[in-house]
């Protein structure tokens, strides 16, 4: 059901139509170019080189199925694709533009503290609410976007962002980049909305792609300049988080007037409105409110299709992690709450119930945080193990931080891109021997000459096949490449034969940290002993595991 999901998503033709591997190779090497240009007048070429991806992955297209607009009553076996509701995610990890996209957020971010309307999270909009007077009679609803992302026009949601950086250009540093440079960096990332799924390619032709970063900066501005002209005199109180608002009017009529305003202003903008029920309680975010002659009563909530998954007691994970967790929902709880509710406290005691965790906290530990140390992340095997390394670590006094990764989860390997990595397509692939590896990135592998069976260990980022052609041109023309290891190796063993053959096997892959793939290929090294890498090669990795 899950490529029928998609597929009916993907039908939409006024959102989506299909592409080329041409057409993402033009807008990848357009957004290169013009960042190369644009950045080159504040930054040198090795800080630039860190904004530019290379060798871009293809970003992929999965969906996220809406379970709160599953009615509670619904057959799950039963329902069919028509009838779900998905939320399009298109993953730009390693994609093109996730670099530049990133830079752009963290520039223009500074920008939503002059967005009145918006708020950060739950707490933000308690705080707002509670110092907001109101009077005995008054009416209060949510309204919630439809769609937002894909409806929003592009050119508008650039132009309202810079529109707002103009009016406070003093309070936003953008290291010399003008409203022109920046206005050709936001549209050439916004235009790398080429997207793989089921190995083909689509463009969004219509609105943000969610999944890049820089789309909830868009989004919320877009709505603020939307917001700014529909804004009537009777409204009392209006937040909005991303698209969701809690809009408290004088009247009932200055709410719909309100709504019908913002519906106006774009024709793919629309917004729905949910009352209060019958007791008078609104949810909004994880929060219920209920207002009565001016008084406000908040309570947790979490929404009823909620299946209360937690982090499970038995899972592998540390302790404190566990406890945080705890920790962290008991908190939220009551920086939520207003006042004592039983019905709340009963919730919360089954929902951790429920993920195996009793009454009493767990006993915890902290691993140990050097002021200024550098971060060292390990992997989490079990507790005993990370507790005997972060005691070693404490009482050798290192100047580290401690960081006990866990295994991934179903959920991080289900959604990762590199298992929708492009696929060779050659037929005769001289690397794609037994499986189609050429193309992956993030590999640490191992080379065996079919000429006479030495063995060679590398590393790289790249598409596996940019590195294995390297090696491939040492060895046909050696002279040409007197430090590579496989002109070394052509040379003193294989000086009157053709150049062998090689057969590639894959050791690790989707290594994305270089000081990962570093000490992997350190660790297959030293248990290989491969006779084709040089000795500064060799020296190099194991001084990375002692």
């Amino acid at each position: 059901m899950d490529k029928k999901l998609v597929k009916q998503d993907l039908s939409d033709t006024n959102t989506y139509e299909k592409s080329s591997k041409t057409a993402f190779d033009k807008v990848s090497n357009n957004l290169r170019s013009t960042a190369r240009r644009i950045l080159g007048k504040i930054m040198n070429a090795k800080t630039i080189k860190r904004f530019i991806v290379t060798f871009p992955a293809v970003p992929t297209y999965y969906a996220l199925v809406k379970t709160h607009k599953i009615p509670e009553d619904v057959d799950l076996q039963k329902l069919t694709e028509k009838e779900m509701k998905t939320r399009p995610i298109i993953s730009s990890c390693g994609g093109p533009s996730d670099r530049v996209s990133w830079f752009l957020t963290k520039l223009l971010s500074p920008l939503l503290r002059n967005v009145a309307a918006h708020v950060i999270n739950v707490e933000e909009f308690i705080s707002a609410l509670n110092h907001c007077d109101l009077p005995d009679n008054n009416c209060y609803a949510s309204f919630d976007a439809v769609s937002l992302y894909t409806n929003i026009n592009n050119d508008e949601a650039i132009e309202a962002v810079l529109d707002l950086l103009q009016r406070h250009q003093d309070e936003i540093h953008t290291f010399g980049l003008r409203k022109d440079d920046l206005r050709e960096l936001l549209v050439a990332t916004l235009a790398c909305n080429i997207f793989q799924f089921d190995g083909e390619f689509y463009v969004q032709k219509r609105g943000l792609a969610m999944g890049l970063r820089i789309s909830p900066l868009l989004a919320v501005v877009y709505l603020d300049r939307i917001e700014r002209r529909s804004l009537v005199s009777g409204i009392l109180f209006y937040k909005r988080y991303i698209d969701d608002v809690f809009i408290i009017g004088s009247t009932e009529s200055d709410l719909h007037i309100m709504l019908g305003k913002l519906n106006t202003c774009d024709p793919n903008i629309r917004f729905t409105v949910e009352t209060p029920d019958t007791s008078g309680f609104l949810p909004f975010l994880n929060a219920r409110i209920r207002i009565s002659h001016g008084s406000k009563q908040i309570m947790w909530y979490k929404k009823p299709q909620s299946k209360n998954i937690l982090l499970h007691s038995r899972s592998s994970h540390p302790l404190y992690v566990k406890a945080n967790m705890i920790r962290n929902l008991i908190n939220t709880k009551g920086r939520i709450c207003n006042q004592d509710n039983p019905e709340v406290e009963e919730k919360v005691t089954r929902i951790l119930n429920e993920n195996g965790y009793t009454k009493s906290e767990p006993r915890s530990w902290r691993p140990f945080f050097a002021s200024g140390g550098v971060p060292l992340v390990l992997p989490y095997v079990n507790e005993e193990n990370a507790k005997d390394v972060n005691r070693i670590v404490r009482t050798a006094k290192l100047p580290i931080k401690l960081v006990f990764q866990p295994p991934p989860n179903l959920k991080s390997l289900l959604t990762s891109t590199r298992i929708y990595e492009e696929k060779c397509g050659r037929n005769n692939c001289m690397y794609c021997t037994e499986q189609k590896i050429c193309q992956l990135r993030g590999t640490v592998y191992l080379i065996t000459c079919q000429g006479c069976g030495r063995k060679y260990v590398g590393e790289t980022s790249r598409p596996l096949h940019k590195r294995l052609d390297e090696h491939m041109r040492a060895l046909r023309n050696p002279t040409s490449y007197p430090n590579s290891s496989f002109s070394r190796h052509r040379t003193l063993h294989h000086t009157y034969d053709d150049p062998p053959r090689m057969k590639v096997t894959i050791l690790h892959r989707s290594q994305e940290s270089p000081l990962e793939r570093k000490v992997l290929e350190a660790l297959e090294i030293k248990r290989l002993s491969p006779e084709i890498n040089n000795k500064d090669e060799m020296m190099d990795a194991l001084r990375l595991i002692g």
